[in-house]
């Protein structure tokens, strides 16, 4: 069940209501010298996916996803910037290895050799899902739009009911393929606490679904009141599908 829930979660595509139980969501950046963009992509086309796989085919991890950044702040002409969501229950350990051999050390060593002169730095952000919903359809979200947001240690608990009891209404848009609330179990080192993560099939639906300008009600704006004094958003990220496993 745990694997089937998931199956589209970070990539995402989803298909059922998320279940109560918790995961990890494992978020891998790396920045990338923008002339080897292509050609880091194929070495996790061929190589570095299939471990995965096998890995997820072993019981040992959920999925896995690689997200290309879309905006120049993050992906110019001097780097590109991935991220790669590792999706594993809480009793899973991260283990990347060469499970079953299968590829040669040497071949594996090359790789990574190769590897190391594309990458200028990287970094990981380790989440744990909190909630959210799923569409019924089945297919792979392309488009995932990350929020982090900075929510004082007390209101923890209240935002993040808060924001489970928004979920019915998410729902509500047609544009939104799916939702992700992600509590961030570490690094404490940039001021934010949660990552709000809102998957679309385009970046054409995601535009469409801030569209409208109604005319708020009394209801909304208290609502808007109470989200504004429980948290504050730090930054947006913008990433699109490369590869997903599951």
């Amino acid at each position: 069940m745990k694997k089937n829930l998931f199956i589209y979660l970070f990539s995402l595509s989803f298909f059922f209501s998320f279940s109560q139980e918790e995961i990890y969501v494992g978020l891998h950046y790396f920045k990338v010298k923008s002339q080897y963009a292509n050609q880091f992509v194929e070495a996790e086309k061929n190589y570095f996916s299939k471990i995965h796989k096998a890995r997820i085919d072993a019981g040992e991890k959920i999925g896995w996803d690689m997200w290309r950044a879309v905006g120049p702040e993050m992906t110019n002409s001097e780097y590109t910037t991935f991220i790669f969501a590792h999706l594993q229950g809480l009793d899973q350990n991260m283990r990347i290895g060469n499970p079953n051999n299968m590829f040669s050390p040497s071949e594996l060593d090359w790789v990574r050799k190769d590897r190391r002169k594309m990458v200028i730095s990287n970094e990981f952000v380790q989440t744990v899902l909190k909630g959210g919903f799923a569409p019924v359809d089945g297919k792979p979200a392309q488009i995932v739009v990350l929020n982090f947001f900075d929510v004082g240690g007390g209101k923890w608990y209240d935002y993040e009911q808060f924001v489970k009891s928004r979920v019915p209404s998410m729902k509500n848009n047609q544009m939104l393929k799916g939702y992700g609330l992600h509590k961030i179990v570490s690094p404490h080192n940039d001021e934010s606490d949660y990552i709000n993560a809102r998957f679309f099939d385009s970046t054409q639906d995601m535009h469409k679904s801030a569209i409208n300008t109604a005319k708020p009600t009394k209801e909304r704006l208290n609502r808007i009141k109470k989200w504004q004094s429980m948290a504050s958003r730090v930054k947006t990220q913008m990433f699109q599908l490369v590869l997903s496993e599951r």
